[in-house]
């Protein structure tokens, strides 16, 4: 008896703690019974008759990019996409019919587009057709009015358009290389950049493919925002102003819009020069390194590569022989050519291996061993110094500096000039190009270095592997005094619905411990040469003297094949070259044109470096003066 009393009075409290528990619990049953039913009861109503919360995105605008000037060069155009939601979507058969009766769709383009949502979540918009015309968006947007019945046997449930920015160029094929272009992220791509930046890309966004556009993705892709709706079934839009406190929205941050240092002018006239030829033309100002111009040929038509058939277009420029996506300015590797001089020439004075008035003697060519090295001038020059030697473009005195030189000392003030190594611009893929070494040949070629090859690369020709790029860089130190420069392309950032501008500074020149210094005063006396090449009667590009520029340059005339040898068309023509700057005092611009299979560089590239000069030099006045009468300067 005592057990079953002491039992009854430990299990008495217990009995009543439970029944407080119980009714805690049902008491909050019973609250958010009343908060669903009572206080809520319209909201779940509403959704309880087929109608549903859909989060409308609304995307965001992508920064622009505007020339030097502040022209722009990328913008942006909305587009729609016709697009099946498919958790809104009841008959997949009856949907289609709909579509292909009344726009045209074929049912088994339909079905393709279909098959993709069982690899989606069903709330995913599927793409049916992209940049759809207005009369298109005009229709669905009619039938989707709750007013407005189709026949019993149409369908339009799931069916929408969505709005996106298109981007958009000015001029499509001016600038194709440096831009890149806008395309939906692929499925390798998604998975790179989500390692690389968790949380910022999904399936379905777009995203910048090659050129500034990829580089500066970030910056300028801005951040989409979103407003819910409430819609019913078909997925019409509907008011309920009962809920509209309920729905939470998101405003869209447009993208940065980003300044070039790119002058479109220039862009332009290498665009009209290069029509129906191959190569790339470089600008830079010596002084900091902007890229003032950087085109290559052929080009492609971005408006085009965007657009709805871009796909297609894409497909038939990759698999052409001319190789449209080469970006030839900073991929494009190329034997320099007599514009090799430069470096040849600054080596010799640096290492004392001549002085700049002894005179070397050019019969027409040099016997070495058992060949004979002919100079561009069958009758030869004659005695030449340092000076005739650039401007007369004498291949004796070259060849005889060369086997004073040796391979490596060439080689180490090729690099001093920034050439055989990628220069850091701000690209995708830049080659490095190719300065060759005695240790090179060993390794790679498992021969020792042999004098006659030196008599090659001695002008340029041989193993000597440069890009546009380089060249503009190699003559950007000659007037520079030897600085060391980064060709850069951003000047700065703009906010959106903003004028204000943030000035980036230029990243430094790519490093380098074991290069060589160059000496100005050295500099100073193959700039003079220089000059000597355009003003001088004898000089090889004179005829530029026409353009009444003070001007420097040097042309380059670059073997490519031997003749004969399995030629279509001009493909065994030499590369033609021309380096140039202006002016001849305080340069401002340095230029370097490569023409493929041009011929002679004095005919094929000086006349397109001579009119990006002067158009330069012209538009740089002319906004002076436009400054100064407005008061600014």
């Amino acid at each position: 008896m005592q057990l079953s009393h002491n039992f009854h009075q430990e299990l008495e409290p217990r009995l009543k703690r439970f029944l407080v528990v119980i009714l805690l619990i049902l008491g909050a049953i019973a609250l958010r019974l009343y908060y669903l039913q009572v206080l809520r009861g319209k909201f779940y109503r509403l959704f309880s008759e087929e109608n549903s919360i859909r989060e409308i995105v609304e995307p965001a605008l992508r920064g622009m990019m505007l020339d030097r000037n502040g022209i722009p060069l990328v913008e942006n155009r909305p587009a729609f996409d016709l697009v099946m939601i498919p958790q809104y979507v009841t008959s997949p058969e009856k949907v289609f019919e709909t579509l292909e009766k009344h726009l045209n769709i074929p049912v088994e383009k339909l079905k393709e587009k279909w098959a993709e949502h069982f690899k989606r979540p069903a709330y995913e918009p599927i793409a049916i057709l992209k940049d759809v015309p207005m009369d298109t968006v005009s229709w669905i947007k009619a039938h989707k009015n709750p007013w407005e019945n189709l026949s019993e046997d149409s369908d339009l449930k799931g069916v929408d358009v969505q709005l996106r920015y298109e981007r958009e160029y000015a001029e499509g094929d001016i600038a194709s290389h440096v831009l890149g272009y806008v395309r939906e992220i692929d499925a390798n791509r998604l998975k790179m950049v989500q390692k690389k930046w968790p949380g910022i890309y999904e399936r379905g966004d777009q995203i910048g493919i090659r050129g500034l556009e990829e580089v500066w993705d970030l910056t300028l892709r801005g951040d989409d925002g979103f407003q819910q709706k409430v819609v019913n079934a078909v997925g019409r839009e509907i008011s309920y102003p009962a809920i509209e406190e309920e729905l939470t929205e998101k405003k869209p941050v447009n993208g940065i819009n980003l300044k070039l240092t790119l002058d479109g002018r220039l862009q332009k006239v290498a665009r009209d020069y290069f029509k129906g030829k191959a190569g790339a033309a470089v600008a830079l100002d010596p002084r900091n390194g902007a890229v003032l111009l950087l085109y290559s040929a052929p080009s492609f038509d971005l408006n085009l590569l965007g657009g709805k058939y871009g796909n297609e277009y894409w497909q038939e420029i990759s698999m052409r022989p001319e190789k449209f996506l080469l970006n030839r300015a900073i991929q494009g590797t190329y034997p320099p050519g007599s514009t090799y001089k430069i470096v040849n020439g600054t080596a010799a004075l640096h290492e004392k291996v001549v002085q700049p008035d002894e005179k070397i003697h050019c019969g027409g060519g040099l016997n070495f061993g058992n060949r004979y090295f002919k100079c561009w001038r069958a009758g030869g020059h004659g005695l030449v110094d340092f000076f005739r030697s650039l401007v007369a473009s004498c291949d004796v005195y070259y060849y005889t500096m060369g086997l004073r030189l040796g391979v490596d000392r060439l080689a180490k003030y090729a690099r001093a000039f920034g050439l055989g190594n990628p220069t850091g611009i701000d690209l995708p893929d830049e080659k490095g190009g190719l300065i060759p070494t005695s240790a090179w040949k060993l390794k790679y070629r498992k021969e020792p270095w042999q004098d006659g090859e030196t008599l090659s690369i001695s002008i340029g020709q041989g193993y000597d592997l440069v890009t546009p790029l380089q060249a503009a860089v190699m003559v950007s130190k000659v007037v520079n005094g030897g600085q060391a420069i980064r060709p850069y392309l951003v000047l700065s950032k703009i906010a959106p619905g903003s004028t204000e501008e943030e000035k980036l500074k230029p990243l430094g020149p790519v490093s380098n411990k074991e290069e060589t210094k160059l000496d100005p005063k050295i500099l100073e006396q193959v700039k003079e040469a220089l000059v000597g090449v355009v003003g001088n009667s004898e000089g090889t590009a004179h005829r530029l003297s026409l353009l009444q520029i003070p001007m420097g340059g040097k042309t380059g005339t670059a073997q490519v094949v031997s003749l004969g040898k399995g030629c279509v068309s001009n493909s065994c023509e030499d590369h033609a070259w021309f380096v140039a700057f202006a002016p001849a005092e305080n340069p401002v611009i340095a230029v370097a044109v490569l023409v493929e299979h041009g011929g002679h560089g004095s005919s094929a590239a000086a006349p397109l470096a001579g009119d990006l000069i002067k158009t330069y030099l012209e538009t740089s006045q002319n906004q002076k003066n436009e400054a100064k009468d407005s008061g600014k300067l």
